[in-house]
């Protein structure tokens, strides 16, 4: 995260925090993001530009959706 710039940590938190806001108390994301956070601060050589991340959101998404099905 050190690497994106003002408006790039801007969009990030906007939409962090619009995620946050129906489920802010859910322990399990929390601790994704706790962790997330300390995986990111532990590799920060691997930080990618916010067009790379941009990128990898369908692959996340799809990742999720097979992970949730029965």
């Amino acid at each position: 995260m050190d690497h994106l710039t003002r408006e790039e940590l801007r969009i990030v938190k906007l939409r962090v925090d619009s995620r946050l806001s129906d489920d802010d108390n859910d322990p399990a994301l929390l601790a994704a993001l706790k962790h997330a956070i300390a995986y990111a601060d532990a590799h920060a050589g691997e930080a990618k530009s916010i067009d790379e991340v941009r990128a990898l959101f369908p692959q996340w998404i799809s990742e999720s959706k097979s992970q949730n099905r029965p």
